[in-house]
């Protein structure tokens, strides 16, 4: 009897899975861009970033070390957490670092929002498209045993089921490659952004014996 059923519902054909595949391209598609946009909002001049840091810290200059991490970016977002507490007279570097290394775990969370959800799609629309055509080939033996062996070459709603089921793996695998490649090259730039901000939380680390002597406001 459950075979029966879902024989019935295999009958039904592969399209709805299409349409599941369309829909999931489009869900990879509005996030991927959504990402994007937020990357290049909050993209980086790194190379100046750096000297003009490294410039205000040798220099003891704290308020402009600070006008320069203004505004929102990853790195920036980070180094303001510690040189804020520099500005409130923290002067113990593990403090120091461990208020960088909130802030820095705060950004990873809001870069990496919905991110997951491409290498799940990816991964998934293979097994989507695979579904699909396991139901056309349902389908298709089906349509054999209806019309018999004299009439199932040229049975026409035996071709259309092959087809549909060649189809669906070919969308599934169509859906799953832009998935991949749009999650590995977010996470290769995310993980280019926290190594320069790695490089200028050492960077304030190492030069903040300078602010010790004085109280820095």
């Amino acid at each position: 009897m459950l075979t029966k059923r879902f024989l019935e519902l295999n009958l039904l054909g592969a399209e709805w899975v299409n349409w599941v595949l369309v829909i999931a391209s489009f869900i990879g598609l509005a996030i991927t861009i959504d990402r994007l946009l937020l990357y290049w909002r909050t993209r980086e001049r790194f190379a100046a970033l750096q000297s003009g840091l490294q410039d205000a810290l040798r220099g003891q200059d704290l308020a402009a070390a600070r006008s320069l991490v203004a505004g929102d970016s990853l790195i920036r977002n980070v180094l303001r957490a510690g040189l804020d507490a520099v500005g409130r007279g923290e002067h113990d570097p593990k403090s120091v670092e461990e208020e960088m290394l909130a802030a820095l775990a705060a950004e990873r969370t809001r870069y990496d929002a919905r991110v997951a959800w491409l290498t799940t799609i990816a991964n998934i629309a293979p097994l989507v498209g695979l579904l699909g055509t396991i139901i056309g080939i349902v389908g298709a033996f089906y349509g054999l045993g209806q019309a018999g062996t004299t009439q199932s070459a040229g049975n026409p709603q035996v071709m259309s089921s092959i087809a549909e089921a060649l189809a669906s793996t070919a969308f599934g695998i169509f859906v799953a490659v832009p998935g991949v490649v749009a999650y590995n090259l977010l996470k290769a730039h995310m993980g280019v952004r926290l190594r320069e901000a790695e490089s200028l939380m050492r960077e304030i680390l190492a030069n903040l014996a300078r602010f010790e002597s004085e109280d820095v406001q």
